[in-house]
């Protein structure tokens, strides 16, 4: 049977430590009227997993570059019916004749941004990196993320100025909602996400507001842990907070001057 594209993907897209994950369990609140955080993966998995089924499911154990299975795991996810929803850490774009995502299999994407000086200390935890080398590696357009032990997991990042500029230029509908809007007005993002997806959720949305605060979401990995959690981290869900970056300035400074266009027209403090 010939595979017919449909546009039925819908990306849950960010640089990392972005507020991804927690999209990713607002969302699964939403179709649930639950959450539970070991089960996200479930719902919404991200891309590399998919990439790494597919290449399981044709007997690879190893591979040159993963990016040669980009295109036919967005046509396996599509084939698959119904809408889909994934997450990617990939920059919007072509990557040597890989081109990720297809137009064509795209429905949309939910963009989330957040200031990337709290990104850099975030980042810095989760990868185990001083905060200067973490600001160094938001500046690379050569970053590329490899998941240890998995071969066929590869995120092309770019720097932060390449991934999220790539994804506000996207051919396709995208709503960009940043961090720290999850964070001061949740019911108003919320609600933006719910109007964007066409969405009606399973519960209400000050419910879902509760059931997806940062503070229940530490909770949850407390009692259960957290399988994306990385071995650098004591914890995956940390602070939750905006502003962090004041605090480590002087680590920060050059990553503010570099970016400080864009980190201007996003509506931060420059």
């Amino acid at each position: 049977m010939n595979f017919v594209p449909r546009k039925n993907i819908v990306w849950i897209a960010s640089f990392p430590k972005s507020g991804n994950t927690w999209m990713r369990s607002i969302l699964q609140c939403a179709t649930q009227g639950s959450v539970s955080i070991n089960d996200m993966g479930n719902l919404i998995p991200s891309f590399n997993g998919c990439v790494e089924r597919v290449a399981y499911d044709r007997g690879l154990r190893t591979i040159d570059d993963p990016a040669d299975l980009w295109g036919d795991t967005q046509r396996w996810i599509s084939g698959l019916g119904g809408s889909r929803v994934i997450k990617t850490h990939n920059m919007c774009g072509t990557f040597g004749g890989a081109k990720h995502p297809l137009p064509e299999l795209t429905h949309s994407a939910i963009h989330i941004v957040r200031d990337p000086r709290d990104v850099a200390v975030s980042y810095a935890t989760h990868y185990g990196h001083s905060i200067s080398d973490a600001a160094m590696m938001l500046q690379r357009e050569d970053n590329i993320a490899h998941e240890e032990n998995h071969v066929f997991r590869k995120a092309v990042l770019g720097s932060w100025q390449m991934n999220v500029t790539s994804w506000l230029e996207a051919p396709f509908p995208i709503l960009t909602i940043r961090y720290e809007d999850m964070l001061q007005t949740p019911h108003d993002a919320i609600d933006q996400v719910m109007t964007f997806l066409k969405m009606k959720p399973a519960v209400e949305i000050d419910e879902i507001v509760r059931m997806t605060s940062f503070k229940k979401l530490s909770r949850m990995e407390r009692a259960d842990g957290f399988v994306e959690k990385s071995r650098n981290q004591s914890r995956f869900f940390n602070k939750g907070v905006s502003g962090q970056w004041h605090t480590h300035k002087r680590d920060l400074e050059g990553l503010g001057k570099a970016f400080a266009p864009l980190i201007a027209k996003l509506g931060y403090e420059v």
